[in-house]
């Protein structure tokens, strides 16, 4: 038997950003104090679409800039920017 499906409740996502924005000109939502300089590594991975296991390697490796501040460690906004400028500026391989 199959059960009626009720297409009245379908909710659907926000159209604006909620998380963590990489460029200035869209702001994340903050209220009045604009977008943070620092990222988790969480969401400078999710920025860039890719594991968290993967960013923490491109951060060891020197390839996104970080900081550490206290026992947390942070990518720094502008360089993960630079990172991403990097990448599109180099060729592909083949």
């Amino acid at each position: 038997m199959r059960l009626p499906i009720d297409t009245g409740t379908v909710k659907f996502a926000e159209t604006e950003p909620t998380g963590p924005v990489i460029d200035d000109r869209v702001e994340a939502n903050r209220g009045d104090r604009g977008p943070t300089l620092l990222l988790t590594v969480e969401e400078a991975a999710s920025l860039l679409r890719i594991g968290r296991t993967n960013m923490y390697g491109l951060v060891m490796r020197g390839e996104v800039q970080s900081v550490k501040i206290g026992r947390r460690r942070l990518v720094v906004r502008g360089g993960l920017m630079r990172y991403v400028d990097e990448l599109q500026a180099s060729p592909a391989p083949i």
